[in-house]
Parts: C-alpha cells; sequence; structure tokens
C-alpha cells in the first residue's frame, strides 16, 4: 500500500501537458450588482389597502424605486396623498409616506397641493414621530424649485410651533427646517430664528444642543450675520459632556473666526481684549487634550485651518508647561540657583522649612493644559494615529505661511521620524519635503533624520530621498554625512539606485561650494601620489561621480582638480546616463559622443511628413521607396531627440500603414489568394496581419492627441478593418459575419466622432457612409463589394501637420531590475515555482489596469500575469513604479538553463473585441489585441529535476 501512494505521489510530478497556444490570463472577475431602477415592478395599486402588512413592502418597494417619473410618479403621489389622509393608519406608515413625498415631489408645480394637506396632518396628529416628519416633509415642499416665499413663510411657522415640544425628535426636525429656511434677508423672522437656535444651543438634551449648532452653521452659510453670543454659546459649548455638541461647537468656532478675525473678544481676567482668530485658536488648542479622540482629531484638523493667527500663539503651541504637584515644575538647574541665591540650607530641624515658596492656588489650576501652551506638542505624542496624522498636517500648514513657525518645528517633525507606526513617519517626512524650502538643516537635526534611511519600508526611503534633494544644508560636514548616508542605503537596499542617484544629482546642483570642498576626500585625489583608477563598475563611485560632475556645472573650479581617469568615465557616464549627467565644457578630446548636435529636429520632422503628403501622383513603385526611406528617417529621429520621440513614433507609425496598404493593394490577384503562389499567399497574410497590429497600435498607444489627429487614425483603423473585411471575403469560405460587424461598429463610431468634434469626413469616408446608408441588410458579401472599388479608388490620405509635437505622448516603459546583462540564475523544481523581482517605471498608459507582465518561456509558451493594484505605486503624473516578484515555473518539458523572457505589455482585449480573434483563419494568439511596452529581458531559470528515490 505504501509502495502504491508513493507511485501515485511521484506521477504527479512526472505528467506532461502539452498546450497549443499560450494560456490565457487569469482573471478574477468581482461582479458588483448595479443598481437598476425597473419603474415596471413599481405596483401604485399595492397603495389602495388598509392593511400594515401589505403596504410596508410596498412603500419599500417604491423607495427602492426612486427617482420616479412620468405617470407612475403621478399615481404612486396620489396614493401617497390618500395614505396621510387615513388617521387610522400606524404611524410608521404615515411616516414613511410622508417620507417619500419628501423625496418625490421635486417642483413647485407638484407640491403646492400638497403642501397643505401635509400641515392638516400635523394638527390631526398626536404622534411625535409623526409630527417630526411633517415638518421635514413641509422644509423639503418649500424648497421645491421654484421656491414660493409664502409656502417657507408657513413652514417656517410651523417649525417655530413645534419649540414647544417635549420630545426631541421634534425639536431637532424644527431646528434643521429653520435652519435651512432662514431668509437671507435682515428682518424680524429672521431675528427670531436666530434667537431660538442661541436659545437652543443650552437645551437640556444633547442631539438639540446639536442640531442647534449645525441649524447656525447653515445660517451662516447663507450670509446672515450672526450675534456674538454665538461663539460665546459655542466656547462654552466645548466643555459639554457629549461629543457630538463638542465636535458642533469646534466648527462653529472655526467658521466664526474666519468671517470676522480682527474682532475683539473681552478676556475676564484681563484688561487686554484677543483677537477673535486668536482666542478661538487657543480654544482649538484647548480641544486637543479633549478626552474623546474624534474631537481631538476634529480640532488637530482645524488648527492648520486658521489664518492670521498671532505670532505669539504660534509660539506657544510648541511651549510645553508641565504642572505637578500644585505648582510649576522647575528644572534642575532653576533649583540650584534659587537655592544658592537664599543663602539658606534646611537644617531638618525645623517642620517645614524647606516647603517651596512659591504656592498655587489649587482653583487656579487645571490637570491638563489650556490655551495654546504645547497643543501641537500633545497632538504629536497623542496615541492615536488619526490625531498624530491630522496635527501634522495642521502644522504643514502653518509652516507654510509663517518660515519662524516652520524652524521652530523642525526639531519636532523630526522626533516623529522614531514613530512605531509607519503611515505617521511617512507623514512627517512629507511635511518635511513640502517646507524644506523655508528650513535649513543642522548637523544634529540631519543625522537624526538620516536614520530614516535604514527603514525597511521602500515609500519611506524614497520620500526622504525626494526630500533630501530638495532641502538646504548649511556645512560641509553635513553634505559628508548625507552622501554617507546614502552610500550606506545603497548597500542595504541596491533597489534604491534609481531614487539615490536622483537625489545625489539635485544635492550636487544645490550645494557646488560645500561640493568642491569634498571633491579630493570623495574621488580620493592626492596632490603628489597617483591612485588606483577604480572601476566604472562600482556602484558607489558612479554615485559620487554624479554627485561631484553636477556639483560642477555652478562651480567650474571643481573640473580642474579631476583626474584624466576621471574625465574618461566622465565621457562613459554621459553616454550611459545622459539623465543624471551633465553637459561639461571641456576640451574636444573630453567630449562625449553623445553631446546633441545643433540640428532642427522639428524642421526635419515637419519636412518628412511634408515629403510623404506630396506623393499624389507618383507611381506606387515611388511611394513605397519614399514611404520606406521617411519610415526609417523618422525612427532614427526618434532616438536623436528624447523629446520629439513620441510624435516621430507617431509618424513613423502612419507611414509604415501607407507602405502596407500600397504593398497590399498593388499585389496581383490579391483578391483571389487562392491563385498565389505559397510565398506569395504567405507575404500577403503576413501585411494584413502586420497593418491590423500597427493600426490597433495607433489606436491605442498614443495619447494627448488633437481631434483631428484622433480622426485620422480612427479613419485609419476603418479602413484597415475594411480591408481585412474584403480580404477575408475572397480569400476564405469561411463566415465573415463577426468581421463585419465589427467593422459596422468602428463606423459609427468615428460618425458620431465626427459629428461630435464637427469634423468633416474625407470622401472615403463620405462614399461609405453614404453606401451603407442605403444598405437594407448589411451582410459581409454586401459590405464587402461596396468597400473593393472604395478601398482602390480612394487612396489613404497623408498625415496632416502634427500641431504640436513635443505635446504628443506614447506608452512605454523601463526594466530596472532584472537588468539584461545580469548572471544570476534562479534555480527551482521542476512543477514549482520560483520569484524573480521585478522593478519598472511605466509612462503615460491610458489605464493601468491593463497593464500585464508578459512570461515567455522556452518552449514557446506564453503567460500573463496581472500585477496586484498595490505593487503599482504612482511616482509623478502619467508616471508609474511597479515593484512586485513574478512567479516563473518550469515543467519537465525542458531541464537545463534556459531564458525566460520578462516583458510589460497592455492588454486591451477586454476594451476593444476583435473578430479577427473569433474567426477560424485567425491564429490562436492574443497579438492582436496587445501592445508591447518594452523589449523582454531574459532571465535565467534552471528546473532541477524531481527525485523519485525516498
Amino acid at each position: 500500500m505504501a509502495a502504491l501512494l508513493k507511485k501515485r505521489a511521484l506521477a504527479e510530478y512526472c505528467q506532461t501537458v502539452v498546450e497549443d497556444g499560450p494560456r490565457p490570463a487569469k482573471r478574477l472577475q468581482l461582479v458588483r450588482r448595479s443598481r437598476t431602477v425597473d419603474h415596471s415592478e413599481v405596483n401604485p395599486a399595492a397603495l389602495d389597502t388598509d392593511q400594515p402588512d401589505l403596504l410596508l413592502p410596498a412603500l419599500g418597494d417604491i423607495h427602492n424605486a426612486l427617482p420616479l417619473t412620468g405617470d407612475v410618479q403621478n399615481e404612486v403621489v396620489a396614493g401617497l396623498m390618500k395614505l396621510i389622509q387615513m388617521d387610522s393608519l400606524p404611524t410608521i406608515i404615515t411616516s414613511k409616506a410622508l417620507s417619500l413625498l419628501a423625496s418625490i415631489v421635486t417642483t413647485h408645480a407638484q407640491a403646492q397641493p400638497i403642501f397643505e394637506d401635509v400641515l392638516s396632518v400635523g394638527q390631526r396628529s398626536k404622534s411625535h414621530k409623526v409630527i417630526a416628519q411633517v415638518v421635514h416633509t413641509a422644509c423639503a415642499l418649500a424648497q421645491c424649485h421654484p421656491r414660493d416665499p409664502k409656502m417657507q413663510d408657513q413652514a417656517i411657522q410651523l417649525a417655530l410651533s413645534q419649540f414647544n415640544s417635549t420630545k426631541f425628535l421634534v425639536v431637532v426636525r424644527s431646528l434643521e427646517a429653520v435652519g435651512s429656511l432662514c431668509p437671507a434677508e435682515a428682518g424680524r423672522v429672521q431675528s427670531s430664528i436666530t434667537h431660538t437656535l442661541i436659545t437652543h444651543t443650552a437645551h437640556q438634551d444633547n442631539r438639540v444642543r446639536t442640531a442647534a449648532f449645525n441649524a447656525l452653521l447653515m445660517v451662516h452659510e447663507k450670509g446672515v450675520k450672526v450675534p456674538g453670543e454665538v461663539y460665546d454659546s459655542a466656547c462654552k459649548a466645548l466643555t459639554d459632556d457629549y461629543q457630538c455638541v463638542r465636535e458642533a461647537a469646534l466648527q462653529t468656532i472655526k467658521v466664526l473666526a474666519d468671517s470676522d478675525p480682527e474682532r475683539l473678544i473681552p478676556i475676564p481676567e484681563s484688561d487686554e481684549p484677543l483677537r477673535l482668530v486668536d482666542h478661538a485658536f487657543s480654544q482649538l488648542c484647548s480641544a486637543v487634550n479633549d478626552i474623546c479622540v474624534r474631537v481631538r482629531t476634529q480640532a488637530a484638523a482645524l488648527l492648520g485651518m486658521l489664518n492670521g493667527v498671532s505670532e505669539w500663539f504660534l509660539q506657544q503651541t510648541w511651549d510645553k508647561k508641565l504642572m505637578s504637584n500644585m505648582k510649576r515644575k522647575r528644572s534642575a538647574h532653576e533649583r540650584v540657583q534659587a537655592l544658592v541665591s537664599s543663602g539658606e540650607w534646611s537644617t531638618g530641624k525645623r517642620w517645614a522649612d524647606d516647603k517651596p515658596k512659591e504656592e498655587v492656588e489649587a482653583d487656579s489650576v487645571s490637570i491638563i493644559n489650556t490655551g495654546s501652551c504645547g497643543a501641537f506638542v500633545h497632538g504629536l505624542e497623542d496615541e492615536f494615529l488619526e490625531v498624530r496624522n491630522a496635527t501634522l498636517d495642521s502644522i504643514c500648514a502653518l509652516a507654510l505661511n509663517n518660515t519662524q513657525f516652520a524652524n521652530q518645528s523642525l526639531d519636532f517633525l523630526v522626533d516623529m521620524f522614531n514613530d512605531e507606526i509607519e503611515e505617521v513617519r511617512l507623514k512627517a517626512i512629507q511635511v518635511l519635503q513640502q517646507v524644506a524650502g523655508l528650513i535649513t538643516l543642522r548637523a544634529d537635526q540631519l543625522e537624526e533624520i538620516l536614520h530614516a534611511l535604514k527603514d525597511s519600508s521602500l515609500d519611506i526611503r524614497e520620500c526622504l530621498h525626494t526630500f533630501l534633494a530638495t532641502t538646504v544644508l548649511s556645512t560641509i560636514s553635513s553634505v559628508k554625512l548625507c552622501v554617507t548616508a546614502l552610500l550606506d542605503n545603497l548597500r542595504r537596499y541596491p533597489q534604491d539606485r534609481r531614487s539615490i542617484h536622483r537625489c545625489l544629482r539635485s544635492l550636487g546642483m544645490n550645494h557646488p561650494t560645500l561640493v568642491w570642498a569634498l571633491v579630493t576626500e570623495l574621488l580620493a585625489i592626492h596632490p603628489y601620489f597617483d591612485g588606483v583608477e577604480p572601476s566604472v563598475q562600482d556602484s558607489e563611485y558612479i554615485c559620487k561621480l554624479i554627485l561631484v560632475l553636477n556639483a560642477a556645472v555652478k562651480c567650474t573650479t571643481i573640473v580642474p582638480l579631476l583626474e584624466q581617469h576621471t574625465l574618461r568615465h566622465y565621457a562613459y557616464l554621459r553616454d550611459t546616463m545622459p539623465q543624471l549627467v551633465p553637459v561639461l565644457k571641456l576640451g574636444e578630446e573630453w567630449q562625449p559622443s553623445s553631446v546633441p548636435v545643433s540640428t532642427n529636429t522639428l524642421q526635419f520632422l515637419k519636412e518628412s511628413m511634408e515629403k510623404v503628403a506630396n506623393l499624389d501622383r507618383s507611381s506606387t513603385q515611388l511611394r513605397m521607396t519614399i514611404y520606406q526611406t521617411v519610415h526609417s528617417d523618422l525612427i532614427k529621429l526618434a532616438d536623436i531627440d528624447p523629446a520629439l520621440s513620441p510624435a516621430a513614433h507617431f509618424a513613423a507609425s502612419y507611414t509604415q500603414c501607407m507602405l502596407l496598404f500600397s504593398k497590399i493593394l498593388s499585389t496581383r490577384n490579391w483578391l483571389t489568394p487562392s491563385s498565389l503562389s505559397i510565398q506569395q499567399s504567405g507575404a500577403l497574410k503576413s501585411n494584413v496581419d502586420q497593418l491590423l497590429r500597427t493600426t490597433f497600435r495607433l489606436r491605442h498607444a498614443f495619447t494627448n492627441l488633437s481631434p483631428a489627429e484622433e480622426a485620422s487614425i480612427r479613419n485609419l483603423r476603418v479602413r484597415t478593418l475594411a480591408l481585412q473585411l474584403v480580404y477575408v471575403v475572397h480569400g476564405s469560405t469561411g463566415s465573415a459575419l463577426g468581421l463585419c460587424d465589427n467593422f459596422l461598429e468602428h463606423t459609427e463610431a468615428l460618425h458620431r466622432y465626427l459629428t461630435d468634434e464637427k469634423l468633416s469626413a474625407d470622401s472615403f469616408l463620405e462614399a461609405v457612409f453614404e453606401a451603407l446608408s442605403q444598405l437594407e441588410e448589411p451582410r459581409p458579401g454586401a459590405v464587402a463589394r461596396i468597400l473593393q472599388p472604395l478601398l482602390l479608388s480612394h487612396p489613404v490620405p497623408a498625415l496632416a501637420p502634427i500641431s504640436n509635437p513635443a505635446q504628443v505622448h506614447m506608452c512605454s516603459a523601463e526594466i530596472i531590475e532584472p537588468q539584461s546583462d545580469s548572471e544570476t540564475i534562479h534555480k527551482l523544481s521542476a512543477g514549482l515555482v520560483v520569484g524573480v523581482p521585478l522593478d519598472a517605471e511605466i509612462s503615460h498608459i491610458p489605464d493601468p489596469s491593463t497593464l500585464r507582465i508578459r512570461v515567455a518561456y522556452p518552449d514557446h509558451s506564453t503567460h500573463l500575469v496581472v500585477p496586484q493594484k498595490s505593487h503599482l505605486r504612482l511616482v509623478s503624473p502619467g508616471t508609474y513604479r511597479l515593484l512586485t516578484t513574478v512567479l516563473v515555473s518550469a515543467q519537465m518539458s525542458w531541464s537545463e538553463a534556459c531564458h525566460v523572457g520578462l516583458s510589460l505589455v497592455l492588454d486591451l482585449s477586454d476594451q476593444e473585441v476583435l473578430a479577427a480573434r473569433r474567426h477560424s483563419l485567425a491564429k490562436a494568439d492574443d497579438s492582436a489585441t496587445i501592445i508591447q511596452l518594452v523589449k523582454p529581458v531574459k532571465v535565467l531559470v534552471w528546473p532541477k529535476t524531481v527525485r523519485k528515490g525516498i
């Protein structure tokens, strides 16, 4: 039995499965049920009954079917009006009917006949729930468009008459109603409403107090000037027992401080009044010590939203005075100084002869500090990360408007680098990055900051690199300390190489004089002895060269200090890293070959496109020759000028499509492939497939095009699909219905696009639109007979001059890791997987969800891997970084160390379904719906055979 089990277990590793064609990408489809409104399910007749068991489900169905329109709405409103007139129905039915009326009725014409009936329901009913809903519904009806002042006055009077109710729900609904209906014009009604709202801020029920403050906020948003008593009531409410009241009071204080910041507030124990904004800032600072975390978070967030706070109050937020044993706690130096100055020493013979001379009254001391003293210190030391994050945001907002405050906050922000939560540490670095232009780091502060480079989080390290690239260092030792820490970071985390290079480039450009003093030490230059020439493969030496060479742009005295081999290395780095190494003014012998030649590449691009446009009457052979020449010239232009590379590739691809069209249409008997030789038939089919792929890439790989350029690409795509349809109809016996439907869909979409953009169609499209409109039933054969003469008589139009070549974007990617010249061998057991780290940068992809990792195995099978969404990070607008691990598997079909290709592609099969994939003659691959972004990188994978012994 054991032998049998062993044989079965080993058999699982020995099976070989041969599959034809690539495996489709595995996708997990999450079906989200969309909210569809089906008015046919609403049955207004169900409201005619008086049975509550039947009415509740009917009302629920109406609520789920909102919004209602047309006759269904009128019938439902009529049924609801009958329900609210029945006094025998339960309270819940009447309340729900009133609530539905408030949601359904939206116009004044509908609300006017209903309003009086709703008011009569409130007069008859004795249920506080019904009365509260009546107030709410009356308020909603009074606000229907266009608003009726008479209905608003009646709704206000109804709400004011319910303030004597003992039920909190009625009073809350009344407060909400008067707050939303309060008139903006000054008058008796407005003063009555504001007085009522202020009175209810001291109500015995906390829900009523909260509703009163919220109503005052609504009144203030309408431009109504509220009395000064509102601010006093809000300050008193900060000591309320309920957090909802304190939250509303905090928001009220902030709004009032923004509206009238210079109003003077008298202080009971002081002769000098305070500005309202300063007093409000002090009140918000006191709320940072609240017992509720939500209140503390809101208070900490509101601190950064106040503008114009006095300098003294901002400085007090960092002055944390501790109180202990009912007296102020002094430092040891202060205690010794007081003891020496008194001239007396305690002998211990008398009772309490060493008691403190400075007594503090118990009533005047608060265990928790009041005012603005130490508010931000308390916020940064809070146990909840929400409070700490809100405090950091407020510090950032205030520091951007106050340089002195920014420098005072520097020590405290640096201390937050030691927080135990990664999110808080990252937030602190981001705040420092935003205020980097206002501060100058000291050596001790920089040393504490550089400890964060040892953090295991990639986000924190890269954010810190960005901060160091923008900060200002004060001393030579600071620059040296920073360079040493970055080199140590490179040894610990080699994947940070590109980020460190960018940081050192900015560091050298920002501190040229300080770097000049370190050149001899960094490059080991001796005035008398020649040192060993460093290797250009040394990553640390490359980092030092990037720092020094970027500093040499602004400090010309660095160049004479460089040795001969350093200048040779500069030429090498200038060729391999042109984006990191600048151009230096050296002798002709040291100038790198990659220095751009002074040519007008833009003018060359325009001349190349004009050359193609002037070939209307030329022979076919001459046109094809010029197309081929222009295509190769544009490809070379894309390599010469990176700024015009997307536009050059765009024009080159369009020119290639014109060349392919000329080749296909000039082929004799191209409509009867069976009469061609095998070689001619294969070349013809290859040209058609290449034309389909090129137009598909033009359609999806280039963005930021003008409407005219987008219309040209769509026109070319429609022509290509028409050519494919004619070729398949005449060259095969299979069904071309899918191809015909695909062509018609693209044609209709192009017609709508031209209509929306108000663009004119060319002669080919006009003829196609006219011919298709006359067809009764567009069958593939009939459509092909129409398209065949049009394709021959209307050549492909040349591409118009690109309006703004520098603004054209092209989807691209760069694989940083693994490198193509890497000799690392990834070993694994056959049947298992091995992880290959992948680091890449992707630019200008229209939809990140279409990104795929393509794995090509030596047995010609391919797999598309969907990367995790969290592994794709937005670096800058339009640029993403993919940092993930690709799982590579190996079967028994190959047992030696072979190369596995890794590349990045866009899978657009879900966005555009091509009929060619459904056609019987199409290949079983996904090349028609895949756009390759980068050439594959080869990775050595060595699968080990499975041992069959125990």
